[in-house]
């Protein structure tokens, strides 16, 4: 991994994007299935699903040799898919760690993983209610 402006530029550029679609992806599912807060949110389901899709596709093709230039590289996977969805990231650490036998590793991170954020997440909104009210 190389660290330079160049590189900064291109992952910002990337997230930028892919917030960007991630609000606009959002945006239209929810006004076209009506969804609401109080139900099952399958616009973050399904943005988690294409950001792993697309994090998968660009990594492999990447790999192949198809996606040369580490600074597009890293605009469309760090950048892109990290803007639009950060459980492509997951997905991606996760499929590393099976494919190199650490199988106890992977377990423990989706475990730390998905406890932790509900975790620091409660914790986070407690610590705004405490201080909207100091």
């Amino acid at each position: 991994m190389q660290l330079s402006l160049k590189t900064l530029l291109c992952v910002g550029c990337g997230c930028f994007l892919g917030g960007v679609l991630r609000y606009l992806t959002t945006y239209f599912i929810c006004t076209r299935w009506g969804i609401t807060a109080t139900d099952m949110p399958w616009h973050t389901l399904l943005i988690n699903f294409g950001g792993c899709l697309f994090m998968g596709l660009f990594c492999g093709l990447s790999t192949a040799g198809i996606i040369e230039s580490p600074h597009l590289r890293m605009a469309l996977t760090a950048g892109l898919c990290g803007g639009y969805s950060t459980l492509a990231a997951f997905a991606f650490e996760n499929t590393t760690l099976l494919r190199n036998g650490q199988f106890l590793t992977t377990g423990s991170y989706i475990l730390a993983t998905l406890l932790g954020s509900l975790v620091c997440f409660v914790a986070g909104y407690a610590l705004a209610n405490y201080l909207a009210r100091a």
